[in-house]
């Protein structure tokens, strides 16, 4: 067994040596598809675990011996972007069996947000919709200024919460995750798993094009494109998987 905590957050270690009891005596399920994740309790306050599918044969011994497990970089890069643009990285914890990743933790504080971008997506009767998409455009250029590049960059990783003056964003599912200076082609292909609707696109795309000081129509058709170039290469891999 292996962990580490975070030395901001080291009140929090029976939590993290303790996890499995502590994660599965929590009713409350946040998400239950390939991972499984539960707000769990400790101490009078709340955090984020998530509990990893158990990979592959393959795999579980490259992370083991040849890459980080996607707890442990879930961790890390957590801890890289910030508590001002992710959930706080408390702690992961990796489980083995002999040289094999049997079973692996991430835990991160608790962001008590009011709903996801999917949420505002579905629901664009919000008084401040317009708003809050100018307002994601302008997070995504910060994170993008920090070299920040979310490889899984949906609708459902991006939560919100409003707050007394404005609007609060954090990412989370960060363990694919690049850090490099960003090119024009990386910043709008980064919008390719935003939205099908050419109208959101034009609003975010146009404000966040206003920040990189390119033409909105330009920046707008290139974001277009790779998202349209994205979406037929996903039909085709659902098809492929009879989905």
């Amino acid at each position: 067994m292996k962990y580490e905590v975070n030395s901001n957050y080291l009140a929090v270690t029976p939590l993290v040596k303790n996890i499995e009891n502590y994660f599965q005596s929590s009713t409350k399920i946040l998400y239950d598809k390939r991972n499984e994740i539960r707000l769990v309790e400790f101490e009078e306050k709340k955090y984020v675990v998530k509990l990893f599918r158990v990979p592959n044969l393959i795999n579980q011994y490259v992370y083991h011996y040849l890459r980080s497990s996607k707890a442990k970089r879930s961790y890390q890069y957590s801890k890289k972007i910030g508590e001002s643009l992710c959930p706080a990285a408390i702690a992961y914890r990796e489980e083995y069996n002999g040289a094999r990743l049997a079973k692996s933790y991430y835990i991160s504080s608790y962001f008590d947000y009011d709903f996801t971008i999917n949420a505002l997506l579905i629901n664009n009767s919000h008084e401040d919709y317009i708003k809050i998409l100018e307002l994601f455009a302008d997070f995504t250029y910060t994170l993008h200024e920090k070299g920040i590049l979310h490889r899984d960059y949906s609708h459902g990783n991006i939560l919100i919460k409003k707050d007394r003056v404005d609007y609060q964003f954090r990412v989370i599912d960060v363990n694919r995750m690049q850090f490099k200076s960003l090119s024009i082609g990386d910043r709008l292909n980064n919008f390719s798993r935003l939205s099908a609707n050419d109208e959101v696109m034009k609003i975010v795309v146009g404000r966040y094009a206003q920040h990189i000081n390119i033409p909105i129509d330009k920046a707008v058709a290139i974001a277009i494109s790779r998202r349209d170039k994205f979406m037929k290469k996903r039909r085709m891999k659902n098809k492929l998987r009879g989905r």
